[in-house]
């Protein structure tokens, strides 16, 4: 079991192996939840606090289309990435979606 308070909520791109911890966090509340599915990350995007991910069963990889990733930094004055959004847009078969991520100032 991982400790989720030894690993923080800040990242950024560089920080490989924390990415791939929570990959294999997520990974794994997957398979206890759905043991006879196997899961694939086939999309991620880091700005510092925000971090979202897409996987995807592997049984329907082949379903997914037209994957893009972005990211919006509206932190002072859009120089910095301390607040703003990460979001992932795809097709599924015959269906667009978007998920997205946000962190905004109060107010």
């Amino acid at each position: 079991m991982v400790n989720l308070d030894m690993i923080g909520s800040v990242m950024s791109t560089k920080d490989e192996e924390r990415i791939l911890l929570w990959e294999k966090i997520v990974r794994n509340g997957l398979k206890r939840r759905m043991p006879n599915r196997n899961f694939s990350c086939v999309l991620k995007k880091v700005m510092f606090g925000c971090f979202i991910m897409l996987f995807v069963r592997e049984d329907s990889i082949n379903s997914i289309k037209k994957m893009h990733t972005a990211k919006v930094k509206t932190g002072t004055g859009g120089m910095t990435a301390n607040k703003g959004s990460t979001s992932i847009r795809f097709n599924y078969d015959d269906s667009s979606l978007m998920f997205l991520n946000c962190h905004l100032t109060s107010g």
